[in-house]
């Protein structure tokens, strides 16, 4: 048996000449969900939609009722609104066998469109960036391309995975079903291709809805990411059993932390005004090598004041319920947030001992953590041997990659983020823009001040969490960037700064 009811997160209000039927769907701009206005519906739409919100709809009874049906027109009508809401993602589909519903389509966005096996001799597989995943009544599987998931709750069906993993035709399908579920084997194909978790090979083995994902060379990882912080249209409603409400209070805008000591960092010096916006933007360039002279702590001092140092705490949104404390920096932060702290793994420092410091950047002071430990001079080698791969960088040989005066790791406060932005599902899509913004202001900042830059495209969590103690996912490393004295022959001459 085929049957459609409407899905969870679905609201059907009643008034008295009409009936607005609320999806789970809203853009990421607000939580306001789509809904669709049914003036003046009939007797017979009304008891749909009550089905639809009940047990559901057997489409066979809906066959039915079509030769039996006195006005043709008005069934058509209840056929063409039942089109409508499977198009706008309202409805589960479900295959029942013997043992209850066996099969289901569960749209995750308000674009489904049914389609059909092909005529003629044809092949199907999965998506190559389908996942499988476990669910309280069976398995899930699901694709950033797909518009629907598709849920298996018979495990008499789970060889089905196996045998769409590589091109199958529709008798090894219909080998897969069970004897009260052979004359629905089009229904399962269909539902099948129509999720988009399938879809018709091509002559190389491609499925027709990876084609352009696989031109494109994407992985998995990348097009998961990309589709799940880049659409404009999220539901509300799913896997809304599994979220955990973050309480707010636990992330607030300035964390204290644990430390061995603290040291004071000098007063930021003048920097030399000669040197305006435009040629820092025209010399701002990745320099990989350094002298022997070390930097010192008052050039440190100013690199980090004018990059990262607290301005102003804020009241963010007052007097609405997600009201939050901001802060103000001199770089940009999705929301005011800030939820990116800099650690500083220093190799050598005049006035500053070696080891693993955290900058507070309120009190303008380092916090050391620890010592230069193993974890610490792993990264700074893992560091010095990322930049021997560059491109570019003519001084720099794959054989002798400098370590620099000093690493920074930006780690993130995860949470701090998903407190605010949990439902929209941006949380670390804003935290790797927050990344990017803070380059370009430890690039400029460098550059005037006349130090050596470099970002870093990689970087270890694993050692991060050594070094700093810190639970991974409570704060994780997310960029590093290195800065160290440049070689005479690079860009601007150190300015001398203030050693503390």
């Amino acid at each position: 048996m085929l049957s459609y009811r409407f899905r969870d997160g679905v609201q059907v209000g009643w008034g008295e000449d009409n009936v607005v039927i609320t999806a789970p769907y809203a853009t990421r701009l607000n939580s306001i969900r789509q809904s669709l206005r049914i003036d003046h519906p009939g007797d017979s739409l009304k008891s749909l939609l009550k089905d639809l919100v009940g047990t559901g709809v057997d489409r066979e009874n809906l066959l039915i009722l079509d030769n039996a049906f006195s006005n043709k027109a008005e069934h058509r009508e209840l056929l063409s609104e039942l089109d409508k809401f499977y198009t706008k993602g309202l409805l589960l589909t479900e295959i029942s066998g013997s043992e209850g519903t066996a099969i289901c389509l569960a749209p995750v966005k308000p674009s489904l469109h049914r389609k059909t096996a092909p005529e003629g001799i044809y092949r199907i597989k999965f998506s190559k960036f389908v996942i499988v995943q476990p669910s309280v009544d069976g398995l899930e599987i699901v694709s950033p391309l797909a518009t629907g998931a598709v849920r298996l709750k018979d495990q008499r069906l789970f060889t089905i995975l196996v045998q769409l993993a590589a091109a199958c035709d529709e008798a090894t399908i219909r080998g897969c079903l069970p004897d009260d579920l052979q004359s629905h084997y089009a229904d399962v194909i269909s539902l099948l291709l129509s999720s988009g978790v399938a879809g018709v090979c091509d002559g190389w083995g491609v499925a027709d809805i990876d084609q352009d994902a696989v031109e494109a060379g994407w992985t998995f990882e990348d097009l998961a990411f990309h589709c799940h912080t880049r659409e404009q249209m999220i539901d509300l409603c799913r896997n809304q059993a599994r979220q955990t409400p973050i309480d707010k209070k636990q992330f607030p805008a300035k964390h204290q932390r644990i430390i061995r000591g603290s040291t004071a960092l000098p007063l930021p010096s003048r920097i030399n005004h000669n040197l305006s916006f435009f040629q820092v933007v025209r010399e701002r360039k990745t320099i990989r090598a350094y002298q022997e002279q070390p930097i010192n702590a008052g050039l440190l001092s100013d690199f980090l004041w004018h990059s990262m140092h607290i301005r102003e705490e804020i009241s963010c949104d007052p007097g609405l319920s997600r009201a939050y404390a901001g802060l103000l920096k001199p770089v940009a932060s999705a929301g005011a947030l800030h939820s990116i702290e800099l650690y500083l793994c220093i190799n050598r420092c005049i006035g500053l001992q070696p080891g693993f410091y955290h900058f507070d950047s309120s009190d303008h002071s380092l916090g050391k953590l620890c010592d230069l430990i193993d974890p610490c001079l792993q990264m700074l080698e893992l560091a010095a041997a990322s930049t021997c791969r560059a491109p570019q960088a003519a001084s720099v040989s794959p054989s002798q990659g400098q370590l620099p005066d000093v690493l920074v790791v930006m780690a993130a406060r995860y949470g701090r983020n998903a407190s605010l932005h949990q439902q929209t599902g941006l949380p670390y899509a804003l935290i790797l823009k927050d990344v990017g913004s803070i380059y370009q202001q430890l690039y400029l900042v460098a550059t005037a001040l006349g130090l050596a830059p470099c970002g870093l495209s990689f970087g270890s969590s694993e050692l991060f969490q050594q070094a700093s103690g810190h639970p991974g996912l409570l704060e994780c490393s997310v960029g590093e960037f290195m800065i160290g004295n440049p070689p005479s022959t690079h860009g601007f001459e150190p300015k001398a700064g203030v050693v503390g």
